[in-house]
């Protein structure tokens, strides 16, 4: 009876281990406000993913997607390029997929919003990163309302405009950027 005793708590003292130790953890981004992405990014811009790459790092350790957004407006900052190409961690070569958490997703024909910065580290700064990760990427819908998801924050406050209609969010980001 001892022994049955004694197994019974070491068995359940390997599982409260490993379920302690094994379980899956998350982390939570810090809300940003749309006046503090259009502060961090040199450009917003507005336009449409042509186009999306997926392709191992030159270490073969990780993989990178590179989208072509054509530019439909620039609402922060100005450039003379109609097409800009976004550089982002994860994506899909053959049969391998590399997800990372809270990275805005790119898809081909979607119009989105984006606070853009130059990515140095994956491109030598000859491609743009997305500010603030997902929550720095608005798809705009048919109906005009600019939508952002897919990232978990500490705490959801009403200056971070998660659903608002396109024409007012680009009318905020216009006042921040000129109240710099």
């Amino acid at each position: 009876m001892l022994v049955r005793k004694k197994t019974a708590c070491v068995f359940m003292a390997a599982f409260a281990g490993t379920v302690c130790f094994c379980a899956p953890a998350f982390a939570l981004m810090v809300g940003l406000s749309t006046e503090k992405l259009t502060l961090d990014a040199e450009l917003v811009v507005t336009g449409y993913v042509e186009d999306t790459v997926s392709q191992w790092t030159a270490d073969n350790k990780s993989i990178v997607t590179t989208a072509v957004i054509t530019v439909e407006q620039y609402i922060k900052g100005t450039s003379a390029q109609k097409k800009i190409q976004v550089v982002q961690m994860g994506g899909q070569v053959g049969d391998v997929i590399m997800k990372v958490s809270d990275e805005a997703a790119l898809k081909k024909g979607e119009r989105v919003l984006l606070f853009l910065s130059p990515e140095h580290e994956l491109s030598g700064g000859a491609a743009c990163k997305i500010e603030g990760r997902a929550q720095g990427k608005y798809a705009i819908g048919e109906d005009g309302i600019a939508r952002k998801w897919g990232f978990s924050v500490d705490a959801v406050n009403e200056e971070m405009d998660n659903t608002i209609h396109i024409e007012k969010l680009m009318e905020k980001i216009r006042r921040y950027a000129d109240e710099k």
